[in-house]
């Protein structure tokens, strides 16, 4: 599961990344080291014209069918494993896929109180791009643009701290990820494996379990020295 991440790129590394000429003068904001969900997040989604933009949306699918924006809790995860399957993900899985960038994000290792926050990212310090789907829901007096993060089974470094993690899609499956017309099929046997790594695993503060808290220092690490693995 997925349940938090940071997202600390610049608007300019977030059009860099996915190779947006321009970013348009009202896209700037602060930096989320602690981001949660009902959040609003960049990501990269294609128009109608097949070309990429980076747009707000909220994390925590409101599917466009539901009466009430707050039917449900926020769907913020939806399994590779199923997501063709289940109603509420299949039209976007088909129709409006997006990426995510992140710098990382956090799982949790243990139980009860004495569970240790981990924040974990690529080795090499590469942004991730995390595969999403997303939504769009209209209610008399407001619109709701949101998404969710797809989750695999984790890498068997990090299956010891949880053993779920969110699906990321390599560099040179943007454009595929990106179009409608790529087989399903396709797609899920790329994310059937979790991405490779290498992976840093950093013990962090629990000052990360309050959603408060949103500053650099919740991504130092704490007692145990790093582990490239």
């Amino acid at each position: 599961m997925c349940g938090r991440f940071s997202q600390k790129l610049s608007p300019r590394e977030v059009y860099d990344l996915y190779g947006v000429i321009e970013p348009p003068p009202s896209f700037a904001r602060e930096p989320r080291y602690n981001g949660a969900p009902t959040q609003d997040f960049a990501v990269c989604r294609v128009d109608d014209g097949g070309h990429r933009h980076i747009a707000e949306l909220r994390w925590g699918l409101v599917p466009s069918w539901w009466k009430d924006a707050s039917a449900g809790p926020p769907l913020i995860n939806a399994r590779t494993e199923t997501i063709r399957e289940k109603r509420v993900f299949a039209d976007a899985f088909r129709e409006r896929r997006c990426l995510v960038p992140a710098s990382g994000w956090f799982e949790w290792q243990g139980s009860g109180r004495a569970k240790q926050p981990y924040y974990l990212t690529l080795g090499n310090g590469s942004p991730l791009s995390l595969a999403a789907v997303w939504e769009r829901w209209e209610g008399r007096e407001q619109v709701i643009e949101s998404f969710t993060i797809l989750t695999t089974p984790a890498a068997a470094e990090l299956v010891d701290i949880h053993h779920r993690q969110p699906a990321i899609v390599a560099p040179e499956w943007f454009a595929e990820w990106l179009d409608p017309s790529t087989p399903a099929r396709q797609l899920l046997d790329h994310l059937s494996t979790a991405h490779s790594g290498p992976y840093e695993r950093r013990p962090v503060s629990a000052r990360v379990n309050s959603v408060v808290n949103d500053d650099p220092d919740l991504l130092r690490p704490v007692g145990e020295q790093l582990r490239l693995i």
